[in-house]
C-alpha cells in the first residue's frame, strides 16, 4: 500500500504596491518615490503624467505676477495690465495687493487702479485705468492761512489731495502753520481747504513756495483684508483708513481709522496674509494674530510657532481652508491653532526661496535646494508630494481657473490639464525594495499593468543589491494605443530599484509583487 501524500499548498503570494508619493526620508515603504519627473496624482491611484504647460507670453527679466481682473506683470521696470504697459517702478523684488479697484506696489507705493465697465452707480466707468503714486506731494505759494482754512485768489489750485486725506505741510514762514504731524483736510472748494478749528495762525504766504505731502509709510510685506491695506516695517503693524489704502496716518476716533501697532518679538517679519477671522503676521519663529474688526476691538495675539522662511512669503497659499506656506524646517499647514509640519517626506533635505500657487486641489510650489530649483506638487486631499521638474518660477497665481507662473527664462505660462501631453517626457524611481519580509522567502517577480497612447513609449530599468549601473529589462513603443502587461523577474538579490521612464501619456493602473514563502527553518 502507497503511503498518504498530503496536498501541497500554493506558498506563492502576491500583493498591490500603493503609489504612496515622493519620499526623501528614512523608513520608505514599497510604492513611495526615490524620485519623480512629471508625474500627477490627477488619476490617482494611477500613475499619470502632469499636466501641460501652455507658453503664452515672453518676457525679459520678469519678476511679479499679480491677478485682478487681467494679469499684471512686472517686467524689469515695466509694468503691464494684460497686454498693455500702464507705468514703471524701480528695478527689484515687489510685494503687491488688491483693495478695491486698486493693485498696490510696493515698497514702490506705486498704485494702477484697474479699468472699470459702466454701472448704475458710476455710469461712466473707467475704461482707460490709472497709474499713479500712493504718496502725493504739492507746492503752491501765495497762500492765505486762516485758523481753519487755507485760500488763495486767482486760478483755482491744483491740489492733488481730497477731503479725509491726512497731510503734512513744510515750508511756512510763519512756525506755527509748518505741520510735520499730521492734520486732516475735512472739505475741499474751489479756492478754499479747510481743516479743523484752531489749525493754523493767520497770515499770508506770499513768495515761499509751500509743500504739502500725503505719505505712505515704507511697507516690506503687505495684504488686504477687511477692506484695508495691511503692512509691515520694522516691528510695526500699520493699517490703511477703512477702504483707503492711501491714507495710514487718520486717527479721528472712529471705525474707519487708520491704525499701527508695534510688536516686541525678535526677529524681521516674513510675510502677512488674512486667514479665517484674523490676519497673520509672520517671522520665522513668530506668528502674530489680528483680531477684530475696527481699532476699538483690535486685538494681537502672540504664538512661538514655526512662521514663514525669510524670502519665502510668495508660498503662502490657502487651500481646503489650511494656510500653506514654507518655513525653515519645511511646508506647514495651519488651520488656526499650531502649525503642523506636512513635508516630513522631504527628510533632510531643505529648501528656500518658495513660491507658489493653488488651484483648489493642489499646491504647486517652486524652491531651491542649494542651486538646484525644483517644482513640486502636493495634492491636499490625497496627501501626496510630487516633483515634476527643475522649473524656477519667480512668482505664480491663480488666474481664470488656471494656474499661471512666471519662469525665470521669462516664459509666461498657465496649467492646462486637457491639453495634449504627448510630448511630455516623466520618470517614476521607486525607493529601494527590500527581500526581507517577516516571512522568510524567495524570490520575487514584480508586473506592471499599464494603458499606453498612440505613440507613448516607455522603458524599465532595474538595480539589484550594490550595482552602480541600471540595466533595462523591458521597453514597447505603441503605434496605437492598447493595454500592456510587463513582467520583472530580476537575478536572487536581497534588493531591487526600479525605475520607469517613458514619453507621451501613459496610465499605470497596476504594481503587483509576487513572492514565494518559504518554512521557519
Amino acid at each position: 500500500m502507497l503511503p498518504y501524500l498530503s496536498e501541497v499548498q500554493n506558498t506563492s503570494k502576491k500583493y498591490s504596491v500603493v503609489f504612496r508619493g515622493l519620499n526623501y526620508g528614512e523608513g520608505t515603504q514599497d510604492g513611495e518615490f526615490a524620485e519623480t519627473h512629471n508625474l500627477s496624482t490627477d488619476q490617482y491611484p494611477c500613475i499619470t503624467q502632469r499636466a501641460a504647460r501652455i507658453k503664452v507670453k515672453g518676457y525679459d527679466d520678469p519678476s511679479t505676477l499679480h491677478s485682478k481682473g487681467q494679469l499684471l506683470v512686472i517686467d524689469g521696470t515695466d509694468v503691464y495690465y494684460g497686454d498693455t504697459k500702464v507705468g514703471t517702478v524701480k528695478e527689484g523684488k515687489k510685494q503687491t495687493a488688491t483693495i478695491g479697484n486698486y493693485i498696490v506696489i510696493f515698497p514702490d507705493k506705486k498704485y494702477y487702479k484697474v479699468p472699470t465697465k459702466p454701472t448704475e452707480d458710476d455710469p461712466d466707468g473707467d475704461p482707460d485705468g490709472e497709474f499713479g503714486d500712493m504718496e502725493k506731494t504739492y507746492s503752491a505759494r501765495n497762500l492765505t492761512f486762516k485758523t481753519s482754512s487755507i485760500t488763495w485768489t486767482g486760478d483755482q489750485l491744483n491740489f492733488p489731495f481730497k477731503k479725509g486725506d491726512a497731510i503734512t505741510i513744510t515750508g511756512c514762514t510763519t512756525a506755527e502753520n509748518n505741520k510735520e504731524e499730521e492734520i486732516i483736510i475735512r472739505g475741499m472748494a474751489d479756492n478754499e481747504i479747510t481743516f479743523d478749528e484752531n489749525t493754523f495762525t493767520e497770515a499770508k504766504e506770499n513768495t515761499e513756495f509751500i509743500s504739502f505731502k500725503r505719505s505712505v509709510p515704507d511697507l516690506d510685506f503687505i495684504c488686504e483684508s477687511n477692506y484695508r491695506l495691511w503692512g509691515t516695517h520694522g516691528n510695526t503693524i500699520y493699517s490703511s483708513k477703512f477702504s483707503d489704502p492711501f491714507n495710514f496716518k487718520v486717527f479721528d476716533g472712529l471705525s474707519s481709522d487708520s491704525y499701527a501697532i508695534e510688536v516686541g518679538s525678535e526677529g524681521e517679519f516674513t510675510g502677512c496674509i488674512p486667514y479665517s477671522s484674523h490676519i497673520c503676521f509672520f517671522k520665522e519663529n513668530t506668528l502674530h494674530k489680528l483680531y477684530g474688526t475696527k481699532p476699538s476691538n483690535f486685538q494681537l495675539a502672540t504664538s512661538n510657532v514655526y512662521g514663514v522662511q525669510s524670502g519665502s512669503e510668495r508660498s503662502m497659499q490657502i487651500v481646503n481652508e489650511q494656510l500653506l506656506y514654507k518655513g525653515v524646517g519645511g511646508v506647514y499647514a495651519y488651520t488656526g491653532g499650531v502649525p503642523e509640519l506636512i513635508s516630513e517626506k522631504f527628510g533632510n533635505k531643505r529648501y528656500s526661496e518658495a513660491v507658489a500657487a493653488c488651484d483648489g486641489e493642489k499646491y504647486y510650489l517652486s524652491m531651491k535646494q542649494g542651486d538646484i530649483w525644483n517644482m513640486f506638487t502636493y495634492d491636499v486631499a490625497k496627501n501626496i508630494w510630487l516633483r515634476e521638474d527643475d522649473t524656477h518660477a519667480v512668482d505664480m497665481t491663480f488666474y481664470d481657473g488656471k494656474v499661471y507662473f512666471l519662469s525665470e527664462e521669462g516664459g509666461l505660462y498657465y496649467i492646462d490639464k486637457t491639453a495634449d501631453r504627448s510630448d511630455i517626457q516623466w520618470g517614476a524611481t521607486f525607493c529601494t525594495m527590500h527581500e526581507t519580509i517577516n516571512e522568510r522567502k524567495g524570490y520575487s517577480k514584480f508586473h506592471l499593468r499599464m494603458d499606453l497612447s498612440a505613440g507613448a513609449w516607455i522603458a524599465v530599468d532595474v538595480k539589484t543589491d550594490s550595482d552602480t549601473q541600471w540595466r533595462q529589462v523591458y521597453t514597447t513603443h505603441n503605434e496605437k494605443a492598447k493595454t500592456v502587461s510587463i513582467p520583472i523577474m530580476p537575478t536572487r538579490c536581497d534588493s531591487i530599484d526600479i525605475r520607469l521612464r517613458g514619453k507621451g501619456k501613459c496610465t499605470v493602473k497596476a504594481f503587483i509583487r509576487e513572492f514565494t514563502v518559504g518554512s521557519d527553518i
